[in-house]
């Protein structure tokens, strides 16, 4: 299928499903001593990615997907419903341009102010303070942690406590996102951490077991049991800010095989499956499987777009021709994209000509906003013959063995670079296949699951690597991995553009909503020009739940438990 983004709003409907088939013998983890003593109300989720750390705002590198599992057991200042739509969560209401809560001073200097709700407490009883918030400034601001560059924090010159309700955020400058922090700002319990922050070095710090197995926080669910690769058991906390959760307890399994998650769904093992870890094809197989009695529900929402980085770091670059703007050029109009979209989602997929996501612009009128991006980027269709005139201009030209070669004999070969995982091997395989067959020499090659995580080795890939994205942010120079920020960045290639970081900070620091729409187009545009990444498709994420299960509404992995606590099990 072929067409604007907005079509894929269309997989967003959830299908109420039935009559489960019998399924395959699978190995399980084992249960967790709330379940095997039978406990009613007690709710087993499956998630294919294990967290390095339950806190929202971590100081580990992470990977996508973890989102479903921290929801559990955090609150912050505000909460991102099934609709991206900001709600006030441990604050009484969000700061409003031009009022008392948010001001903006004559020199550009911001200030946004959050009333607590009364009565907040962690999860081991102490009471919560406006200095927890004070205090999580002061471990996120620090250097050693590498987070302190990325946005909103580096746009934050302080944060105070008048009293104990009272939370002041001071800002650099004008930044229009100041008041929907989200999971990018926490706050942090003081009387934990204040005393290791003061005495220990970042290392030691950052692997406090109160990070993993002893982690005190705010949200629905109380951390009580963590068995590493296999699961996570929370119990419901009666202190939550919205209410003591519905459901008693609830058991996080971990499995990285999207087929067993299936099967344990099918088996009932499991009553439910967050977002990401199933596939479109697994979705199809639900539809199928659950399509008469009703014995449970299959969601698709729209996911990050999938994505292929291009490397363009000379010291790392192998070849140096991934450097040549018209080589990039080449590669993608080599993209088979229909053959992605048959292989992957037998035709039904929804194709990207752009690397970004939707989710990330709290911005009116979005269809709008993506109609102008649609008319202004570059595309790059299905193209040989464009393929073949732009490596000739490179100093390609193709050889009796059907590969492309410069003028000293030396073919042109590169290393493509994918994660494991079906459909992401499907999709790299697919891609390697059309290139091989256009005459440009690629070479697959699957990152281990165990080096998902690893930044610094996902970064050095040394020509092409397809991966997932959602923000703008993702190509500024400011988010490239380093040693100094300790490979926490997500600009996986390199790429560094002056006038691209001007319109970020330009983006960052308007309050004008229609200037902040130019500043989209032309960052998407520029890249689109330039090639340091270039789309490949809207990748749907699929959850599903049994009947049993009542409140689900959404399979997006950031946002799919948003509302845990108001989830019944009948």
């Amino acid at each position: 299928m072929r067409g604007s983004p907005s079509h894929l709003w269309l997989m967003a409907v959830a299908v109420v499903l039935a009559a489960c088939g019998p399924a395959a013998q699978q190995t399980v983890n084992p249960a967790p001593a709330a379940e095997s003593q039978g406990q009613s109300r007690t709710l087993t989720i499956a998630a294919r990615y294990e967290p390095p750390s339950l806190a929202t705002k971590s100081l580990r590198q992470t990977a996508g997907g973890i989102r479903s599992t921290t929801r559990l057991f955090n609150a912050e200042l505000d909460l991102l419903d099934d609709r991206q739509t900001p709600r006030p969560y441990l604050a009484e209401a969000l700061p409003q341009l031009g009022s008392d809560s948010w001001r903006v001073e004559p020199d550009g200097r911001m200030e946004t102010r959050y009333w607590l709700k009364p009565g907040l407490t962690w999860h081991d009883g102490v009471g919560v303070s406006a200095e927890d918030f004070v205090f999580a400034w002061a471990v996120y601001a620090t250097p050693a942690f590498g987070v302190s560059g990325s946005r909103p924090l580096s746009l934050m010159e302080e944060i105070s406590a008048p009293d104990e309700r009272t939370v002041v955020i001071r800002w650099r400058q004008p930044y229009p996102d100041a008041g929907v922090l989200a999971d990018g700002f926490q706050p942090l319990p003081r009387h934990i951490l204040e005393e290791p922050f003061r005495r220990q070095d970042a290392d030691s710090f950052v692997n406090l077991p109160h990070w993993s197995s002893e982690y005190v926080g705010l949200g629905p669910y109380r951390l009580e049991r963590w068995e590493p690769g296999a699961f996570i058991e929370g119990a419901a906390f009666a202190g939550h800010v919205l209410g003591r959760p519905k459901i008693d307890r609830i058991v996080v399994r971990i499995f990285a095989d999207e087929n067993v998650v299936l099967t344990n769904l099918l088996s009932e093992n499991v009553q439910a499956a967050a977002g990401r870890s199933l596939r479109f094809e697994h979705g199809t197989v639900l539809k199928r499987e659950w399509g008469v009695s009703g014995k449970g529900t299959v969601l698709f929402s729209p996911g990050n777009t999938r994505h292929t980085n291009a490397q363009t770091r000379a010291d790392v670059a192998e070849p140096r021709a991934i450097l040549d703007l018209r080589v990039r050029k080449a590669l993608v109009h080599a993209i088979d994209k229909q053959a992605l979209n048959d292989g992957l989602f037998d035709g039904e997929g929804l194709m990207a000509d752009a690397f970004l996501n939707r989710e990330i612009l709290y911005l009116q009128n979005i269809e709008q906003v993506f109609a102008e991006i649609d008319r202004a980027i570059a595309k790059y269709p299905y193209d040989l013959r464009r393929t073949e005139q732009l490596m000739n201009e490179a100093g390609f030209t193709r050889g009796r063995d059907g590969f492309y070669a410069n003028a000293a004999g030396e073919r042109f070969s590169m290393e493509a670079w994918g994660d494991s995982g079906p459909q992401l091997e499907k999709e790299l395989a697919i891609m390697a296949e059309t290139w091989n067959r256009a005459g440009i020499e690629a070479r697959s090659y699957l990152l281990p699951a165990a080096q998902l995580r690893d930044l610094q080795k996902r970064s050095s890939f040394p020509a092409v690597y397809s991966t997932s994205s959602k923000t703008l942010e993702e190509l500024s120079s400011a988010t490239i991995p380093t040693a100094g920020n300790r490979w926490t960045g997500r600009n996986l290639g390199g790429w560094s553009n002056a006038e691209y970081d001007r319109l970020w900070d330009a983006f960052n620091s308007t309050l004008d909503s229609a200037e902040r729409i130019q500043r989209v187009v032309e960052m998407v545009k520029l890249a689109s020009q330039e090639l340091p990444a270039w789309g490949l498709y809207y990748n749907p994420s699929v959850a599903a739940h049994l009947a049993v299960l009542q409140g689900p509404n959404t399979a997006d992995s950031g946002t799919d438990v948003w509302n845990v606590h108001e989830w019944e099990l009948r």
